[in-house]
């Protein structure tokens, strides 16, 4: 029987208790990035826009 993987494999999950703090941060940038740059059209987040694209290419469209 062949096996698929499913979900995004190369991403790892975060221990919450080790790492809440960073966690937090992590998320309060992120919102404030999308808020202020929904398309991550920036130039600032370009860099940004282009690992996403290349990291989940035909999984999610941004």
């Amino acid at each position: 029987m062949e096996r698929h993987n499913i979900g995004i494999p190369e991403m790892k999950i975060a221990n919450l208790f080790e790492d809440i703090d960073i966690l937090q941060i992590v998320q309060n940038l992120a919102t404030s990035i999308i808020s202020e740059d929904c398309g991550l059209e920036k130039v600032e987040n370009q860099k940004l826009r282009g690992l996403i694209n290349s990291k989940l290419s035909g999984r999610i469209e941004i």
